[in-house]
């Protein structure tokens, strides 16, 4: 993961940005704690430097967002996680109690992408239904149990 992070702080300066500590230290955070949110990114980062504010962490996101050094997702909620990473994979999410396991993007989907003249350079796939853990505590999934 460090390889990813020392990429994005590489990448940050070739797009002309300065390197602050407060950059550093928000790519750390998403590196060894991916999926949180925003707030959760600001509380373990004020635990490092308690001057941070909430405002540079948002503008610090949006910033590493739009220069593709970490990337976005719902998670099947309403408000943004981050990661830093640029290898593809889906999650795979639990709709009960909101793990998140992440696993290789497979290369059909390339494949087929490929098969219809789509040129792939980023995917994002999120799979939501119940982990293993929810399953065995015999929790239902609330659209299976609807129809």
């Amino acid at each position: 993961m460090a390889a990813d992070r020392d990429l994005a702080i590489q990448r940050l300066s070739e797009a002309g940005k300065r390197i602050t500590p407060e950059r550093r230290l928000l790519l750390r955070v998403i590196d060894r704690n991916p999926h949180l949110d925003a707030m959760e990114i600001y509380e373990i980062a004020r635990r490092e430097r308690p001057r941070i504010g909430l405002s540079t962490v948002y503008r610090t996101l949006k910033t590493l967002r739009e220069l593709g050094l970490v990337r976005s997702s719902e998670l099947g909620q309403s408000h943004r996680h981050f990661e830093v990473g640029q290898t593809d994979h889906v999650h795979l999410i639990c709709s009960h109690c909101g793990r998140v396991v992440e696993v290789a993007a497979p290369r059909e989907l390339k494949k087929l992408a490929a098969s219809k003249g789509f040129l792939v350079k980023r995917s994002h796939v999120d799979l939501i239904g119940l982990c293993p853990d929810c399953r065995s505590k015999g929790i239902e999934d609330e659209e299976e149990s609807a129809s």
